[in-house]
Formats: C-alpha cells, sequence, structure tokens
C-alpha cells in the first residue's frame, strides 16, 4: 500500500521468481499472464520478467564475478 506510488512511477520494472501469496499479489499488480505468472513460479536462476513501459520480456541476467561478490551467495539467504 505505502510503496505502489513508487511502483507506479517507475518506468523499468525486473520481476523475479516468487511464489505463493506473494505471485498472486504480483501477478493482480502487473496483470500478469498465466504464462508470466507459471515463469516467475519456477524461480529460475538469473530468469525474470523485464517491463519497460508496457512491454515485456523474458530476460536472463549475467552478472560478472565482481557483481556476483556483491550480491554474495545463496541469493542472500
Amino acid at each position: 500500500m505505502y510503496g505502489q506510488a513508487i511502483l507506479d512511477m517507475a518506468t523499468i520494472k525486473i520481476l523475479m521468481g516468487t511464489d505463493g501469496q506473494n505471485l498472486e499479489d504480483t501477478k493482480e499488480l502487473f496483470k500478469l499472464t498465466e504464462a508470466q505468472a507459471d515463469f516467475l513460479y519456477k524461480k529460475k536462476r538469473n530468469m525474470g520478467i523485464l517491463i519497460i513501459g508496457t512491454n515485456r520480456v523474458f530476460a536472463n541476467f549475467l552478472l560478472k564475478e565482481k557483481e556476483l561478490k556483491i550480491f554474495g551467495k545463496g541469493g542472500g539467504r
């Protein structure tokens, strides 16, 4: 509720894998198709949906070794 304005103003959004209530909320908020929701449910590493304006594409994010060190191992777990 409080972050809605930030999500609405952003022109570029990256959606990564999720499930459960988070997936349902994301599906409703971004009006995702069943194929897009299924893609997020699979939670494939380095994969996500890139939304730029009204365009949506499945994206593979490749990071350099230096960038991976910033994020750490295990996806922050």
